[in-house]
């Protein structure tokens, strides 16, 4: 990405949109969302946010987007806070709430 922008060293920006692309895809940039939809997707993602911020076994929020990648209208991305090979039944538990947060019910 630095290559491409002519920039001779790479920088946190890069880093950060590479990150981006492998864990959720490149933008689509030609995908047009209406003020509605970002307005329901930014809610959609506080929601995640706000769980996990309450939970006490859920790994900490470090981004949230409403950029349009690949199949997703947005994305909230967690960093735990340590190496972990499994989890806990209260983690996991803190990782459904998690998901299921942003959800909006089916009536």
């Amino acid at each position: 990405m630095a290559a491409r922008r002519g920039k001779k060293s790479i920088e946190m920006s890069e880093l950060g949109e590479s990150i981006d692309r492998v864990m959720a895809g490149p933008e689509r940039k030609s995908r047009r969302i209406s003020p509605k939809e970002k307005e329901i997707t930014a809610y959609h993602e506080a929601g995640h946010a706000l769980v996990a911020r309450k939970l006490p076994n859920a790994d900490p929020v470090h981004k949230i987007s409403i950029i349009a990648r690949a199949w997703m209208g947005g994305y909230t991305r967690q960093l735990p806070t340590e190496d972990r090979y499994m989890a806990s039944r209260s983690q996991y538990r803190d990782m459904l709430s998690v998901l299921m947060a942003g959800e909006l019910p089916r009536c």
